[in-house]
Parts: structure tokens; sequence; C-alpha cells
């Protein structure tokens, strides 16, 4: 599926924003950035020109992934599921434009200039480093990405993120980049073994099955999703939410969300205070 004109537009939108963003805070002003003036439409005149030369070409030459017209992770989602996101996978797209990129860049004196200098010295590198590993890990995943959320009463909702797992090596590579990220707040990797007997902490963890992967924010959302799991227990399809989410695919679709607003509203409603008339009457919601 090649590149639409929506797609086109949204990522000319992107790339001028960055040119934008980046320009402005080289100016090393913490201010509010003032219009571009005619003469910054100039003096930037050439990035621009080397942008939509990528874009062009993106537009004829990206394959961005072809609308699924069903899904295979939502009938495992939680009964009580009441929200729900789903992306394609846009590792392969993403990679084929950083080479486009990567192409004009050697080939264009003021776009080379720009990212070799001031701030981008330093960004571009991590930009580039951070879509290669996005581009990694997509290797290793399906055509889907679910994010979803269920109804926990009182407590927060419970986040899940799903994907296919379709070539292994995938748990090696997740804790490599564990081990490269250093300081920074990172999930637990662990596969069914290690799940069953690891000891409960804060943080999110994520489960590494031989055709799965889970993700969630804490170790009883992951075994309680891995129990659901081993039972076979898939009943959200039964559930008007999750009917209605099995229909949009129908058309076809590279994404889609959507929430169960009448549970959401009622758990609003529940958590609503009521005044006993000895002070100020709080807020409530009427669901009719």
């Amino acid at each position: 599926m090649k590149l639409s004109s929506r797609h086109y537009f949204h990522l000319l939108a992107a790339l001028a924003v960055l040119v934008l963003s980046v320009s402005a805070s080289s100016q090393g002003n913490s201010a509010a950035t003032p219009p571009l003036s005619p003469e910054d439409f100039r003096k930037y005149s050439g990035l621009f020109a080397a942008f939509g030369r990528v874009i062009q070409k993106a537009q004829g030459q990206v394959e961005v992934p072809a609308p699924r017209s069903q899904s295979r992770l939502l009938p495992l989602l939680p009964e009580s599921t009441i929200l729900y996101a789903a992306f394609s996978n846009y590792g392969e797209a993403s990679h084929q434009l950083m080479k486009m990129f990567q192409d004009e860049l050697r080939d264009d004196a003021d776009l080379r200039q720009w990212w070799t200098s001031g701030d981008m010295a330093t960004q571009g590198p991590k930009i580039e480093e951070t879509l290669e590993k996005y581009y990694q890990l997509c290797q290793y995943l399906g055509d889907e990405v679910v994010v979803s959320a269920a109804d926990r009463g009182k407590q927060n909702p419970a986040v899940l993120i799903l994907a296919e797992v379709r070539k292994p090596g995938l748990k090696d590579f997740l804790q490599q980049s564990v081990k490269l990220a250093g300081n920074i707040s990172i999930p637990r990797v662990l596969d069914a073994s290690e799940l069953a007997v690891a000891k409960d902490s804060p943080g999110p963890a994520v489960l590494v099955l031989p055709d799965l992967l889970v993700a969630a924010g804490d170790l009883t959302t992951l075994r309680h999703f891995n129990e659901q799991l081993e039972h076979k227990n898939q009943v959200f399809l039964s559930t008007a939410f999750g009917q209605r989410l099995a229909q949009s695919y129908h058309e076809g679709l590279t994404g889609v969300a959507g929430a169960d607003m009448q549970r959401v509203l009622r758990n609003l409603v529940d958590a609503s205070p009521v005044s006993d008339g000895s002070g100020p009457r709080s807020r409530r919601l009427t669901v009719i």
C-alpha cells in the first residue's frame, strides 16, 4: 500500500514542525518564539526544499501497512476492557522514510549543514538511533499493536499493551535494550516461567511468550492476563463493546480507538461524592 495523500500531508506537517522547533531551540532563548519573518523563510528555504524532496519520494515509494479486516488480539482482552486503541506496525515504513532522509542528507549541503550544526549535532544521532531501535523492535512484532485499559473498580484501570511475536529472539533483544538504557526507568522482561516465580515489585513488566508480547503497568495485571490466556477465557467479544470494535474492522482499517462510555460514565457517577447537607454540594453526573 503506497503512501496516501493523507499520510503525505501529515508527514510534511510533522517535518515542518521539526525544522521550526529545532531552529527555534537553537536560538538558546526560553522566551516565546516570535512568528517567522520573510527573512526566516528565505533562511530556511533550502531545508524546506530538501524535506519536500524527501516527501515526494516517500509518497511514491514508502510502503505503509495495508488495512486490517480483523484482529487476532481483540478477542484476548479482559471482559472488563473499557478503553481500546489499535495501531499498525509502522516499523518498515519509518525505516524506508529514514533511508530516504539519509540519502537526501548525503546529497544536500543545506540539509547536511543543519543536521550537523547546533543542537542537531547532538540530537540528530539520537533521533537516528531511536528510529533504528524502533525499526528493530518492529521486526519482531506482528502487524498490529493494541493498547487497552480494563476496569478495576475504585483502582486505576489495568493497562495492557499487546502485539503478536513473529520471530524468536525478542526477549534477548528487549533485555539487551534494557541494559543499554542505563539509569532510565525500564520494565522487567520475563518469560512465562519467570513470571510464575517473580516477586511483586512496583513498576511495569513485559511478558514475552512464543507468539505474544504483553506489557502491563504491574506484575499483578500481567499475572491475571496470563492466567486468562492459559484458561483460554475469551469472553470480551461477547460484550457489546467488544462486538462494536470487531465490527469496525470489517471494512478495513489501519488504526482504531474506542471507549465503553456507558461503563466509564457509570464509574464516574459511582466515584462522585454526594453532599450530606452539611457543606457545599458536589457535582454529580446523571446518566439517562
